[in-house]
């Protein structure tokens, strides 16, 4: 096979490891559980539309791992300032 990091890829990626590449950024979630996620699921926007049960359904994803995927999923974006301590 071949070994490449997916986060550390310098060249265009191929659709597939562009889809891998976003759910292997889920937490919890390395390239070998992003493909089973992907190949159960069949699309990046079926995994983030998913809810916590139907998640589970995959291997090697408990109610924990679900729950916090879910969990950075549904969180509102909150932007951070820079403070200078004077």
């Amino acid at each position: 096979g071949k070994n490449f990091t997916i986060r550390g890829e310098k060249k265009p990626l191929s659709d597939k490891e562009s889809q891998e590449y976003i759910v292997s950024g889920l937490p919890g979630v390395g390239l070998q559980l992003a493909q089973k996620l992907l190949q159960a699921f069949g699309s990046v926007g079926e995994i983030m539309s998913a809810d916590i049960e139907t998640l589970c359904t995959v291997e090697k994803i408990g109610k924990k791992k679900a729950e916090e995927i879910q969990r950075i999923l549904q969180l509102e974006y909150k932007k951070r300032l820079c403070t200078v301590e004077k």
